[in-house]
């Protein structure tokens, strides 16, 4: 059987149904991400890793996720654990997870012990996003679903927590019936490394088995470098370089571009490529990751250098995923590109492969445009030059930066500047809008959405008759 599925994306899912959350602990964002299908006599085998954001406390120290087919989903009522009838004997699976302390797969679920995954072959790990918020990830699930894999469905799922191992207790929050599309539009590209002199450039494929055509938009985001588990991740501080036109997807009409620059700067040339694709008549976005295996020999890997107008200030942040024998940081600044002064120095690391932060603010900005740049100086002496910045500080200049990333307590506070605040929207990342209230104080915003938003990433918009800026917010 020839598999039209060898790729590997990852898929953001948005609720399709309700969402239930208790004063005691919160469930978001549950992710599958599609390893492989293939056939199984007439039904389709799937391996995929699934994944979801959960709020550790004392009121979730066990999880369960159960799977089904959709015609055959049962809608549960959460106020007990499901019992083995309630969950029907159509039931694909159930994943049993201990979240009370580090977090582990568990062999039974005592109201259904037969349809537990068992442990072999799978994997689970957990990303700590502070704040006692915790992504779980379990990799390398497989089941077969009824049915070829040409016309694979979508799965629904249901993820529930509770503090207590018994048989029937009580249930503390849930998610219930999100959908899983693992199947279509399917994304895929690589980045051309291009050496020895590049530029690195990307290819991308967007396909679909839907013989109608269909819109989709597609958004890029530059990776900011930082590595969590070896891996990169799709995060608020991922950079957007590229928003594409609409285009109509279908089966005879797929999107292939190959060969395409993209916008990054000097020494940040190792960082991944986020696609997010989005359309009107899909229920998620789709995020799938084009890797950079390209090399570099530096001294010091630079992820990250940029620059923000603060009011009165100009701030400037950059992010290094590797240094090696690296002394210390001169930040330097021009007025004309022809000539540059030391502002300040910040001392690096040293050795690390450890992901590091570093901040430096300009408290007497130029006026007009000001020019950054990083001195980066080894043990030995020897230096490297980071890319120009640029930042203008002009009396209309527009500042739009946020205050605090992760926000906290679900008010996403910014400063603006020479612009209507009128202009500014919230959307999730499937592009709904988040209806707010704003409080100013000076050139200070808080934003705060009228309803109880989950957890995850959302897009604050602000527009003007330059265009749009936009910042990926974090909600935790």
């Amino acid at each position: 059987m020839k598999t039209i599925y060898q790729f590997v994306y990852a898929l953001l899912i948005i609720f399709a149904a309700s969402l239930s959350v208790s004063a005691q602990c919160t469930l978001t964002e549950p992710a599958v991400e599609l390893n492989y299908v293939s056939g199984n006599g007439g039904n389709c085998t799937v391996n995929l890793n699934l994944s979801f954001t959960i709020d550790r406390n004392n009121g979730n120290k066990y999880t369960y996720v159960h799977l089904w087919s959709p015609l055959s989903y049962p809608n549960i009522d959460y106020k007990k654990a499901p019992t083995a009838a309630e969950l029907t004997s159509s039931l694909l699976a159930t994943l049993a997870i201990n979240t009370d302390g580090v977090a582990s797969l568990l062999s039974t679920y005592s109201a259904d012990p037969d349809n537990v995954f068992p442990l072999t072959g799978l994997t689970i790990t957990e990303e700590d996003l502070g704040s006692n918020i915790s992504r779980i990830t379990i990799d390398n699930i497989q089941f077969v679903v009824p049915g070829a894999c040409e016309t694979l469905p979508i799965l629904k799922g249901d993820v529930w927590s509770t503090q207590a191992q018994s048989k029937n207790p009580p249930v503390h929050c849930f998610s219930k019936g999100f959908n899983l599309s693992i199947n279509d539009p399917l994304v895929a590209g690589i980045i051309n490394c291009n050496d020895p002199d590049g530029p690195r450039t990307y290819d991308l494929d967007i396909t679909s088995t839907n013989p109608i055509q269909f819109p989709i938009e597609y958004k890029l985001y530059l990776d900011d470098g930082v590595l969590t588990g070896g891996n990169a991740t799709f995060t608020s501080d991922d950079q957007l370089i590229y928003t594409s036109p609409p285009f109509n997807l279908s089966a005879s009409t797929p999107l292939n571009s190959k060969n395409e620059p993209y916008t990054y700067g000097n020494l940040e040339d190792k960082r991944s490529i986020w696609v997010v694709v989005t359309a009107p008549s899909l229920p998620n976005a789709i995020v799938a990751e084009l890797k950079n295996n390209c090399t570099t020999t530096l001294p010091v890997t630079l992820a990250r250098f940029s620059g923000d107008l603060l009011d009165d200030a100009i701030t400037l942040s950059w992010t290094t995923t590797e240094e090696s024998g690296s002394s210390y940081f001169d930040v330097e600044r021009s007025a004309d590109l022809s000539e540059f002064i030391k502002l300040g120095r910040i001392q690096s690391q040293g050795t690390t492969s450890v992901t590091q932060h570093y901040n430096f603010m300009d408290k007497s900005p130029l006026k007009g445009n000001n020019y950054y740049r990083l001195k980066m100086v080894d043990l030995n002496g020897s230096s490297e030059h980071s890319r120009i910045i640029s930042v203008a500080n002009n009396s209309n200049s527009v500042s739009f930066e946020l205050l605090g990333n992760p926000v906290v307590n679900r008010e996403i506070r910014f400063v603006l500047k020479n612009e209507s605040v009128k202009n500014a929207r919230l959307y999730d990342l499937n592009g709904k809008q988040i209806h707010f209230k704003l409080n100013q104080s000076g050139n200070t915003f808080t934003l705060k959405p009228y309803s109880n938003i989950p957890t995850g990433l959302y897009i604050l918009s602000l527009g003007s008759d330059k265009g749009v800026q936009t910042k990926k917010v974090l909600v935790p």
